[in-house]
């Protein structure tokens, strides 16, 4: 593995998640259709900040710009007017301030965007045709290779992209529009799949080449690049969406940009081997493709599935997912990979400190003592010193093995939207504690 870049953020231990802002109205020209506006984020950023206790947090906005999402690119300079605030005179107003405003409850606001695609109704379509840019068939016609919101999804063709100056060009332009989203020091770049081109011949070496220039060009102006997928393409890889490709293509191939994209939305196709090899503080994901892989190692939450002003037992739902999957990852995160052995759900992992976690009923011990049986769990914070995370989904009571000396005590903390709410003290006793906790309940366990 060559030496990676220096990210900004430690992505194994912070939260990353999407905010579904918008989308183009499908029989409505010209309309966006509003999930979020730049003060509904705010709202559930405050309570999201809550339930996490405070911990670094990174949105990205998804459809921010134009009418929403996957519209227009592969311009991203104007902001989505749908969004913005009553009180504020334009939507790049409101954005802003969203920026300023997230900063209070531990949370950084960025962007995903797009350097693949390209729509014809993009401003700057006609300029990607005459610098030979956009990914072209054996015939010499431009080639849409996907569609979106009823249109003709076209590619780039990253060598021709980069070495035309079109790229630095469109990216400086960005950077020069929206200071604050290059102070916020990342963002979340969608498919970025390296596509074969015909005519003339370029090859997927020649285009992984020019992304990893891209990549370094953007960390340049001082961001991190995070993405939606593992990319591995080969010579063979057809030019098709990448999941329509054969499940089993991309494990046989090496990680191109291991070093240069920190962390994938989608965890897709590494081997066994890899994931020991390689460091969540270099490489991780949000969820895995593979559900084996989800049951042993976590990620990153996808949360915008539940952050939708249509669901009012959001926060519900949200607590669940953090404490089953966002803390797991994050203590596992904070120990060393040792071996991964088994097959499909029968997966295990070995970390540092004598720490086990199984696939297969999703379980986790530390020196064979269960702390996290499905559902219900007790895990250290890896945040804060002497805090543990409780939850069970359906309910429980038992006692519990604490890992810390010198401790006699601990208060009962309930985990809300709205903030903690405490509930009680308890005794710790020879290294254990009696703990209830009542079904979808999440508590946090301070330790005196």
């Amino acid at each position: 593995m060559k030496t990676p870049l220096k990210f900004n953020y430690d992505y194994a231990s912070c939260m990353v998640m999407k905010l579904g802002m918008a989308y183009p109205e499908k029989k409505i020209p010209n309309k966006s259709h509003v999930e979020l506006t730049f003060a509904d984020a705010l709202e559930y950023i405050k309570k999201i900040d809550s339930i996490t206790q405070g911990i670094t947090k990174i949105y990205y906005l998804v459809g921010w710009q134009y009418l929403g999402h996957d519209d227009k690119y592969p311009d991203f300079f104007e902001v989505n007017e749908a969004l913005k605030r009553p009180e504020d005179k334009t939507a790049y107003d409101s954005f802003k301030w969203l920026a300023e405003e997230a900063k209070k409850y531990h949370s950084v606001i960025s962007v995903h965007i797009n350097f693949n695609d390209a729509y014809d109704n993009a401003p700057s379509f006609n300029e990607f045709v005459k610098a030979n840019a956009l990914i072209r068939k054996k015939n010499g016609k431009i080639d849409p290779i996907e569609n979106y919101n009823g249109r003709k999804c076209y590619k780039t063709c990253h060598k021709t992209y980069w070495e035309s100056g079109l790229f630095k060009k469109m990216f400086d332009r960005f950077v020069d529009t929206f200071p604050f989203i290059a102070e916020a020091g990342t963002i979340h770049v969608d498919n970025f799949q390296c596509y074969k081109n015909y005519a003339p011949y370029i090859s997927i070496k020649e285009m992984q080449d020019a992304r990893r220039e891209m990549i370094k060009y953007v960390h340049s102006k001082g961001m991190d690049i995070t993405s939606e997928f593992t990319y591995k393409e080969s010579e063979s890889l057809p030019n098709k969406p990448i999941f329509g490709l054969p499940r089993d293509h991309f494990s046989k191939y090496p990680h191109d940009t291991v070093g240069l994209i920190p962390l994938s939305w989608w965890c897709y196709r590494l081997t066994p081997q890899e994931l020991v090899d390689i460091p969540p503080q270099i490489y991780c994901g949000g969820e895995y493709r593979e559900k084996a892989y989800n049951k042993l190692l976590y990620g990153n939450m996808h949360g915008e599935d539940i952050v939708k002003k249509d669901n009012n037992n959001w926060a519900e739902e949200f607590i669940h997912r953090f404490a089953t999957y966002q803390v797991p990852c994050h203590f596992l995160n904070s120990h060393k990979r040792l071996a991964i052995n088994g097959k499909r759900n029968n997966l295990s992992c070995i970390f540092s400190d004598n720490i086990i976690s199984y696939a297969k009923g999703e379980k986790i011990t530390r020196n064979n003592k269960i702390i996290k049986d499905g559902d219900t769990l007790l895990l250290p914070f890896v945040h804060k010193e002497k805090q543990y995370i409780a939850y069970s989904s359906k309910g429980d009571y038992r006692e519990w093995d604490i890992f810390e000396n010198d401790v006699s005590k601990a208060k009962i903390y309930r985990i809300t939207e709205k903030g903690n709410k405490f509930i009680k003290e308890v005794q710790v006793l020879n290294h254990k504690m009696e703990l209830l906790i009542k079904p979808k309940t999440a508590l946090l366990i301070v330790l005196e």
